[in-house]
């Protein structure tokens, strides 16, 4: 009777500590895009990135225009880490910053129109208010977290789990 509780509490120890590992939805985008005034060529690649680091791009397969709104049509796809939520995106063709900036939110789709014109880099914040607003949980700074973080809690849990299966299998014999 013992053995089937003790492994019913390592079988929910090794649930609860795989959540951690879970990263946040992505989010796409999708719209016109214009270069200096005029309709970018297809076969532009648009770039995604957070902090100078690229999470997500796309290649413009008709002029003017990248992804699509319907269910299955290709997005610019964000995948960005839990620790980047509410941080800037900020769009690229090359060298070359579009005029649009959009804070990340995680699971959204959004229709952004991208402007590449020199001298208006990250001047238009385009960011929306999340659709599922009331369900985002705040995730708290180091500074505000006492004890481990995410990343470590598997980390300590694992030795726990380990020790406990070793107990009930010498115990058993």
């Amino acid at each position: 009777m013992y053995y089937k509780i003790g492994a019913c509490l390592l079988l929910v120890t090794l649930l609860v500590a795989g959540v951690h590992a879970i990263p946040p939805l992505p989010y796409e985008f999708y719209g016109n895009v214009t270069v200096n005034g005029t309709d970018a060529d297809a076969g532009v690649v648009i770039l995604a990135k957070i902090n100078g680091t690229e999470v997500g791009n796309i290649t413009t397969t008709t002029t003017g225009i990248y992804g699509g709104p319907a269910t299955f049509d290709r997005r610019l796809v964000v995948n960005g880490a839990e620790e980047q939520i509410g941080e800037y995106i900020t769009f690229w063709i090359g060298d070359l910053q579009a005029a649009q900036k959009v804070k990340l939110y995680a699971g959204e789709s959004q229709h952004l129109d991208l402007s590449f014109t020199p001298g208006e880099e990250g001047s238009i914040d385009a960011s929306v208010v999340p659709s599922q607003s009331g369900t985002i949980a705040d995730v708290p700074t180091d500074s505000e977290t006492p004890g481990p973080t995410s990343t470590q809690a598997p980390l300590l849990i694992a030795p726990i789990v380990a020790g406990l299966a070793i107990f009930l299998l010498y115990r058993r014999e």
